[in-house]
C-alpha cells in the first residue's frame, strides 16, 4: 500500500444515521459513495420536517387548529423547504468552495447538505411526544398553568433542540470540508459567507415586498 492510499473506514450500512454521531466525516464519505439519491432526499425531508416542528417551540398556539394540522403542515412545508433551501445553499456552497480552491461537485454538495439535518431526525420522536403530552410547555399559552413537569420538559426539550442545532452546524462544516477536500476553517469561511449572502438576499426581497423581518 502506497503512502497516498487510504483505507476506507467501515460504516455499517444499516446505521449511518447513528454512526454520524461518532464518525461524521467517515459516515459522510461512506454515504456519498454508497447511497443513492432517494436516500438523501428521504433523510433531508424527514430532517426538515423535524426542524419545522422544532420551530414551533415557544410560539403562540392557535386554538383554531389542531396538533394534527400542525404536524401535517410541518411535513408539507418541510418538503418544500427541503427542496428550495437545500438546492440554493448547495449551489452557493459549491460556488464558494470552488472559489476557495475546493474540488467538490454540486451533486456531492447537495447530498452532503441533506445528511446535515440528521440530528433533527434523532429528536423527532421527542418533539412529537412532547407536543402531545405537554402542549402548554411546547407552545406559548398565556392562560395555561404549567406544573413542574412542564417546566422540566421545556428545559430538556429546548436544550436538546439547541444541542442538535449545534451538531447540525458541526456536521455541515465537516460535509463542506469533505466534499471540497479542504480544511474545516475554509469550510467555516465558506459557510459564513453563504449565510451573509442569503441574509442580504432575504433582506432585499423583504424590503422590496414591504415586509418587516422583526
Amino acid at each position: 500500500m502506497t503512502q497516498n492510499q487510504q483505507v476506507e473506514p467501515f460504516v455499517d450500512d444499516r446505521q449511518p444515521i447513528l454512526s454520524i454521531a461518532l464518525k461524521p466525516r467517515e459516515t459522510i464519505r461512506y454515504v456519498l459513495q454508497h447511497k443513492g439519491l432517494r436516500y438523501f432526499v428521504f433523510v433531508g425531508i424527514i430532517g426538515a420536517f423535524s426542524s419545522n416542528l422544532a420551530s414551533f417551540i415557544g410560539t403562540k398556539y392557535n386554538a383554531a387548529i389542531t396538533l394534527g394540522d400542525i404536524v401535517y403542515s410541518s411535513f408539507i412545508s418541510g418538503v418544500l423547504l427541503f427542496i428550495l433551501t437545500t438546492v440554493i445553499i448547495s449551489a452557493l456552497l459549491h460556488t464558494l468552495g470552488k472559489t476557495l480552491g475546493g474540488r467538490g461537485k454540486f451533486k456531492e454538495m447537495f447530498r452532503a447538505m441533506c445528511v446535515t439535518v440528521i440530528p433533527y431526525i434523532w429528536i423527532l420522536p421527542v418533539l412529537l411526544f412532547w407536543m402531545q403530552l405537554s402542549p402548554q410547555s411546547y407552545f406559548s399559552m398565556a392562560s395555561a398553568d404549567q406544573i413542574l413537569g412542564d417546566v422540566l420538559m421545556k428545559f430538556v426539550g429546548s436544550g436538546l433542540v439547541m444541542i442538535m442545532g449545534i451538531w447540525t452546524f458541526v456536521i455541515t462544516l465537516i460535509g463542506i470540508s469533505e466534499v471540497h477536500k479542504f480544511s474545516k476553517w475554509k469550510a467555516f469561511f465558506a459557510f459564513i459567507i453563504a449565510v451573509i449572502i442569503l441574509a442580504i438576499i432575504l433582506f432585499a426581497l423583504s424590503t422590496a415586498a414591504g415586509v418587516q423581518l422583526y
